[in-house]
């Protein structure tokens, strides 16, 4: 275990949005699951970081409701509560229900060639040049083309508006992140607006299109934005960032580059590690909706007039708690079994997964394939994003042209 050395007190003092804290995760994350598994924040939330915890927080919805919002400790005012996501069973079990068809392993795998096309396309571009930024050329492109022109039948033309403006809603500068919100929903309803006079096309846009709650309550044009908005940002700021890291780690250790390229069977398992140890979505809140006691720590409910404890679970601390996970410090492409929380559980498991395991799968394959030797251009350093997400702002490889095709 490595201690932070940044001078705060992440016991006391928890921020997701300190400077640097993406580039000191790990630290913090094993500091907190050995010495001090609930922590605090000076905003007034609570963080979680042990395995069970976490797992507790995220099976008992009742206790520990999405209702108030899953971001609530840092959201900008101008951000709706987005639907399903920010809402608790019925509601969200209604209308998840009406949109996860769409996601199920059988719908997902009939898009690997389009998938796969989208990843050599990206390469096509660059292929001769030797040299590449893996997040902005093809990490972080991938999973937004992906879901928006092959899942929701979105325009080819908006993809770099809407990557460009979730990312910034949620990873960029606190300030404006409300700001792009707002725009990317605007987007996202008027698109709703134009198919409401077009033909059915049997796809998630026009589910939410047409989707009613059974028992009458309101789903608005705003809510029914808000829905896509929250899957389009899922899809443009999380995968994309396990992507980068996984191809970031295939180049700095060469012999597990080589494992994976003689035998591709091998790559679903390596996924599910590089998930584990590039957790990209590491934060989301919960409510506490009535007194329980955590690694004993006691949280408050709502309590004389007063709102229940926030708290935030840290799925860095989860996916390295070494009472689940052997040697969690080591990136080992054959554990198994991987009972990592990045997907997180209970209710509000992603319910993109399996198409974020599928563009993953594919990214890797096709890189691999096409890029076979590569590595990160000298001098490199990472620098890790931190927040909510978490990502490699950059990542620069060089690559032999002679051996890419």
């Amino acid at each position: 275990m490595s201690t932070p050395k940044d001078g705060r007190d992440w016991h006391s003092d928890f921020d997701i949005d300190a400077p640097g804290y993406g580039n000191i995760f790990h630290e913090v994350a094993d500091d907190l699951v050995a010495t001090c598994p609930v922590a605090h924040s000076k905003d007034g939330y609570y963080v979680v970081s042990r395995y069970q915890d976490i797992l507790t927080v995220l099976q008992d919805w009742k206790t520990f409701s999405s209702a108030d919002g899953i971001i609530g400790a840092v959201r900008p005012p101008e951000q709706p509560l987005f639907k399903p996501n920010e809402t608790d069973p019925p509601e969200h079990t209604q209308l998840r229900g009406a949109i996860e068809r769409f996601f199920l392993a059988g719908a997902v795998a009939k898009h690997e060639p389009s998938i796969r096309q989208i990843a050599n396309t990206l390469i096509d571009a660059f292929v001769k040049d030797g040299t590449i930024d893996i997040v902005k050329q093809f990490a972080d492109p991938l999973p937004p083309i992906a879901f928006c022109q092959v899942v929701a039948n979105m325009p080819a033309e908006d993809m770099d508006f809407l990557q460009k403006v979730f990312t910034d809603a949620i990873t960029g500068p606190l300030e404006f992140r409300g700001v792009n919100w707002v725009k990317g929903q605007e987007y996202l309803a008027a698109l709703l607006e134009k198919r409401r006079t077009e033909p059915r096309q049997d796809d998630i846009v026009d589910v939410v299109l047409h989707f009613e709650f059974p028992d009458g309550r309101p789903y608005t044009h705003a809510d029914r934005a808000g829905s896509l908005a929250q899957i389009v940002a899922a899809g443009a700021t999380t995968t994309g960032a396990v992507i980068a890291g996984s191809i970031y780690h295939l180049a700095t250790h060469i012999e597990d580059r080589r494992w994976l390229q003689e035998d591709f069977s091998l790559i679903p398992r390596a996924v599910e590690e590089f998930l584990r140890v590039y957790v990209s979505a590491p934060h989301n809140g919960r409510r506490v909706m009535k007194d329980v006691e955590l690694s004993g720590v006691q949280l408050r409910g709502p309590h004389n007039g007063a709102k229940g404890d926030y708290l935030i679970y840290n799925l860095g601390g989860a996916n390295r708690d070494p009472s689940v996970f052997e040697c969690p410090e080591k990136v080992d492409l054959t554990r198994h079994p991987n009972p990592h929380l990045s997907f997180a559980k209970g209710v509000h498991r992603c319910i993109g997964l399996q198409l974020a395991r599928l563009n993953i799968r594919l990214a890797i394959e096709t890189f691999l394939t096409r890029i076979p030797d590569f590595s990160v251009q000298p001098g490199f350093e990472p620098n890790f994003l931190g927040g909510i997400t978490r990502s490699l702002t950059t990542l620069p490889i060089t690559f032999n042209t002679e051996t890419a095709r």
